[in-house]
């Protein structure tokens, strides 16, 4: 077997070293890999949501400077009682409820879903029943027609329009008898799934139309007719 010599250059060469510099430059990256990471995990977690830009008394029509879009982390309850981002342009001209303050989270429930007064306008509530009133299928926000019937159950009896074309404002129900259904879709979300029946309508109407709605609810048995929808 062949003998291998070593050379006194190999026998005195120094072992080698780590390179620090590298070695700093790994930790580095794992360093920024991480915060990457947690940064894009803590970003998925949140959603957007609107937020009120300043203090709004309950009666105020939202324009789009008093609302800004908001990413925040929150549970899914608070994300369902809240209005996302992808609503703002719904959320405009509505009237609210409740009174909102400056960086609070808009909720649901601080939006009327009642149709906004006009300066020359006013609700008046008239009462009615479902067989005065389309079944009581009338919902906020309906086109309506009001007539009155003088003289009721005589040969005499007339019929005249009070109110060609109105709009619902609210709809009052008799919470003491309360009727469990299910609507068409059937969500668990559904407002009319539990209600009772129809006990009123407040309309929306000018001054003159006020008056001759008053003159003609105690003159005769109001009657109100569901109209289509303008296009």
């Amino acid at each position: 077997m062949a003998a291998t010599s070593l050379s006194p250059t190999k026998a005195l060469r120094q072992p080698r070293r780590l390179d620090l510099r590298a070695v700093f430059g790994i930790f580095l990256t794992l360093v920024a890999t991480g915060g990457s990471i947690a940064f894009w995990s803590a970003s998925s977690d949140t959603r957007t949501l609107l937020v009120a830009t300043r203090e709004l008394p309950a009666g105020a029509v939202l324009a789009p400077g008093d609302l800004a879009v908001a990413r925040v982390r929150v549970d899914d309850g608070i994300y369902a009682a809240a209005v996302p981002a992808a609503e703002q342009a719904g959320a405009i001209g509505k009237q609210l409820a409740e009174p909102v303050h400056p960086q609070q989270i808009l909720a649901r429930a601080q939006i009327s879903h009642r149709p906004p007064l006009a300066p020359d306008q006013m609700a008046l509530t008239i009462a009615v029943n479902p067989e005065t009133a389309v079944g009581g299928s009338v919902r906020t926000g309906d086109a309506v027609q009001v007539l009155v019937t003088t003289n009721k159950g005589k040969p005499e009896a007339e019929t005249a329009v009070v109110l060609p074309r109105v709009i619902v404002y609210d709809v009052g129900r008799d919470q003491r008898s309360l009727v469990v259904g299910t609507s068409g879709a059937g969500g668990p979300d559904d407002r009319s799934s539990v209600r009772g029946p129809l006990a009123s309508l407040t309309l929306i109407v000018t001054q003159e139309q006020a008056v001759q709605l008053a003159q003609a609810k105690w003159s005769g048995e109001l009657d109100v007719a569901l109209l289509p929808a303008q296009q």
